[in-house]
């Protein structure tokens, strides 16, 4: 069950400026609870609203808060597994909260889009993601009309989020009738001419932002999904070699679409194929990936889908050694192991840690573009993120942000040497003697490790320094064997019991 953080505090600071119209805002540095992590649609829309109701600086608030949210889910989870497999599809419907009126909606988008699908069912979970103001306005349908359907959506709807990119077969093929498969309704991949009518199906899915809708109507400004008639294609339209008929109905066009392309067999090699490393490791075995798309396939009217999914890539997981589940550690989950491995009571403090946490790596929801971040060994620890780690690290151990106090010296002798206190954290955060590492540590700082250490803080500066070994970036997170059903969440949604 996910905590609740509402009640945190985090430090809201700004100068005084001026809307445009001229109007002042005053300078603001003060201590807030985080109250926006569910807050409803309508409020959040005076975080995007053109009508400029608050300051700019505000506007970054609601992404603020989610960013604090995830990092304290993390530090205070038992189930790593878990918040791995929730980051997953977080990163794979990825969308930049650095955008003011896509991170206005990210509280709604977090709880009521990822977390309260992520172990449901994909195609309905597709769906969520096409209608929520964060994807329309982040991919620009909300403003694709007949006449002039905008691509965005569309084109990423094939190539990130279902279909993936070997499937694009545009370089090959010219027309749709010349795709293998195409001929008996079952073409092998996508091309333009797909993206083109697809885009087509998905105008007049658009939001309540306030504006005209002709005739000296306007909609309402709440932030919720509507479909507008009016602006939708009525036309004829081919996408995947199926037809879509004339005036078929409200929605009925693009709804097909998503149907079309989440039961498509691309889909489900691409999406275990990027699950699977996300899960494992970067070179999982094929065989792994290959169960996982029977399993994926064989479930997709369920909506347990992804649960069920979820549940036997656990089992599988299980069977492979932790040498071969490594994977780098996020940010957070740097912050996270940390943490726990040398008892920090870890808090948020006034939030400045999450500058630092954020050059670490890619902070959720600040990827530029629709792809998501890489995940990759080689990028996560390359020199543009390395530094900041230890940073991370270093800053954690010394208490640089006010995120907890913690004792070096627990269980150790009134006149501990430097090797005593190696040993008592090297089990803490390796879970094993490493001499290979604090000796040349040790030698490296010009200190003998029979001699005494005094002093709390060069103790815990020391600790900082053991944790920057590469060992310490890298994790096997345990599987998850529980059998809890993770439906809570969209239960309480759907308004059940």
């Amino acid at each position: 069950m996910d905590s609740d953080f509402s009640q945190q505090l985090l430090r809201m600071r700004y100068p005084a400026g001026k809307f445009k119209d001229g109007r002042n805002w005053d300078s603001v540095d003060t201590l807030r609870p985080m109250s926006l992590l569910k807050a409803d649609l309508p409020t959040l829309f005076s975080y995007a609203s053109k009508d400029e109701v608050l300051p700019i600086p505000e506007r970054a608030r609601p992404r603020q808060e989610v960013q604090a949210e995830i990092l304290l889910q993390t530090v205070s989870s038992s189930n790593p597994w878990r918040d791995r497999w929730i980051g997953f599809w977080r990163d794979h419907f990825s969308v930049n909260g650095y955008e003011h009126n896509v991170g206005a909606f990210l509280p709604d988008w977090e709880q009521q889009v990822i977390r309260a699908n992520a172990f449901g069912n994909f195609r309905i979970f597709l769906e969520a993601t096409a209608k929520h103001p964060c994807m329309l306005y982040y991919l620009n349908n909300r403003s694709s009309r007949a006449g002039n359907a905008n691509e965005n959506y569309a084109r990423e709807l094939f190539e990130l989020h279902t279909m993936g990119r070997d499937a694009y077969l545009n370089h090959l093929y010219a027309r749709w009738r010349d795709v293998p498969g195409a001929g008996n309704g079952q073409p092998k991949g996508y091309i333009d001419q797909d993206v083109y009518e697809a885009a087509r199906a998905f105008t007049g899915w658009t939001i309540e932002d306030g504006s005209s809708i002709g005739g000296g109507q306007f909609l309402a400004k709440s932030g919720k999904f509507i479909y507008i008639e009016s602006w939708h294609d009525n036309y004829q339209k081919r996408v995947l070699a199926f037809e879509l008929e004339p005036y078929s109905g409200a929605m009925h066009d693009g709804k097909k679409v998503l149907d079309l392309c989440a039961f498509h067999p691309a889909t489900a090699s691409f999406l275990m194929d990027k699950l699977v490393r996300r899960m494992i490791n970067d070179h999982p075995p094929l065989g792994l990936i290959q169960s996982c798309v029977r399993v994926f396939v064989d479930n997709r009217n369920s909506p347990d889908q992804l649960l069920i999914l979820y549940r036997h890539l656990s089992k599988q997981a299980n069977l492979i050694s932790p040498q071969n589940r490594q994977k780098v550690r996020s940010p957070e989950r740097l912050v996270a192991a940390f943490s726990r491995a040398v008892d920090i009571p870890f808090s948020l403090g006034e939030g400045k840690i999450m500058s630092t946490l954020e050059s670490a790596g890619p902070a959720p929801y600040s990827w530029v573009s629709p792809e998501g971040p890489p995940d990759e060994m080689s990028w996560l620890l390359s020199a543009a993120y390395l530094r900041q780690r230890f940073t991370l690290i270093q800053g954690l151990a010394e208490n640089w942000w006010g995120t907890g106090e913690w004792d070096p010296f627990s269980g150790l002798p009134s006149n501990r040497s430097y090797a005593q206190l190696m040993m008592r954290w090297d089990q803490a955060l390796f879970g094993a003697s490493r001499p290979d590492l604090w000796q040349p540590l040790l030698a490296s700082q010009g200190l003998s490790p029979d001699a005494t250490v005094r002093h709390f803080k060069e103790a815990r500066r020391l600790i900082g320094f053991l944790a920057c070994a590469p060992s310490f970036q890298m994790e096997a997170c345990t599987p998850d064997l529980s059998t809890h059903s993770f439906r809570a969440s969209r239960s309480q949604k759907n308004g059940q019991s």
